[in-house]
């Protein structure tokens, strides 16, 4: 049994995998910054047998959120617990001008796509940012761009004016709102895949034309349902790419 365990900026998902099936997944957010027996009292409600797994994977951009989980996870007696970046690498050639500037998630969702389509891929995460990263069939990560997420986009559209208010990232029920609240989500969810096939559209023509187009995180299955270019749902790809990650030697 493997946990695979991803810390993003806004939450921490869990995936409990036996064999190759994802057979358990939980989420708890990242923020407020808790201590490790906090930490570990709600990661013990989350019921994944931490004591029983062979490996623990953690892909993390939030290095303070690391070392409390880690510490956690051993008051749990969660026993081999790896890094990825520290303890392990992600086996692909990492192509950017600096490579110590791509997040681990960027690189481990661009390896589960590459090992699970056989081809370059092109993956589109929609989490605290919207990351379009591009992986080549020879297994190169190129690089990619960020943009802001949508619920980052909310919050600030929220925050940053005066009459808008926060509104619940849900579906559209058409492109033209007539209210507040319907114009903001249709703005949001149509932009968003606006942005996705434009970026997907010059990406394959001047990187990788036959790519596998893939969607994941959070907001990946909402986006999927407008955006022409999204091919493929892969809502736990991070997760996924982390057990792949547990099989090398």
């Amino acid at each position: 049994m493997i946990l695979a365990i991803d810390i993003g900026n806004t939450r921490i998902t869990f995936g409990r995998f036996e064999g190759t099936r994802l057979v358990r997944y939980a989420v708890l957010p990242t923020h407020p910054l808790r201590s490790a027996n906090t930490l570990a009292h709600q990661v013990a409600a989350l019921r994944l047998a931490t004591d029983r797994a062979e490996e623990v994977l953690i892909c993390s951009v939030v290095p303070d959120m690391t070392a409390a989980l880690t510490t956690a996870l051993r008051h749990l007696q969660a026993r081999r617990i790896r890094i990825v970046g520290k303890d392990v690498k992600v086996p692909l050639a990492n192509r950017y001008r600096r490579p110590s500037q791509v997040g681990q998630d960027r690189l481990v969702g661009a390896y589960a796509a590459w090992r699970q389509f056989r081809r370059a891929c092109i993956v589109a995460d929609f989490g605290t940012a919207t990351t379009i990263d591009v992986v080549t069939a020879h297994g190169e990560y190129l690089g990619g761009v960020i943009a802001p997420g949508l619920e980052l986009a909310l919050d600030t559209l929220a925050n940053k004016t005066a009459l808008l208010p926060r509104v619940r990232l849900t579906a559209p029920k058409e492109l033209l709102g007539r209210d507040t609240e319907s114009s903001i989500r249709s703005g949001l969810v149509y932009g968003a895949a606006a942005l996705c096939d434009g970026i997907v559209t010059q990406l394959k023509r001047r990187y990788a034309p036959k790519a596998a187009v893939v969607a994941t995180g959070g907001a990946g299955p909402l986006i999927a349902q407008h955006a022409k270019t999204l091919r493929h749902l892969r809502p736990h790809l991070v997760l996924e790419g982390l057990h792949l990650l547990s099989t090398l030697k």
